[in-house]
């Protein structure tokens, strides 16, 4: 039982190491861009940028928060572009 303990907590500091590193820390020439962002530009992958999609972590007023996919594909982009 031991090992299976000391092996969970070895994969996931290895698997967390490595995400790290793909988003964009001081040691990735990659733009860092936020989980919510992300989520949204793949909500908005299939729409017009005129089209609004419900945000997968914003809630304001106890209500969920309607983003433009033109400003969403903006932020991406942007970031996307600066990483080149």
């Amino acid at each position: 039982m031991k090992r299976f303990v000391i092996a969970a907590f070895t994969s996931m500091f290895i698997f967390g190491s490595t995400a790290t590193m793909a988003s964009g820390n001081l040691e990735s020439s990659l733009t860092p861009i936020s989980a919510e962002n992300i989520s949204n530009w793949m909500s908005c992958k299939d729409k017009k940028p005129s089209d609004t999609v419900k945000s997968a972590t914003l809630v304001k007023n106890g209500k969920i928060v309607r983003v433009k996919c033109a400003d969403v594909n903006k932020i991406v982009e942007d970031a996307q572009a600066s990483s080149n």
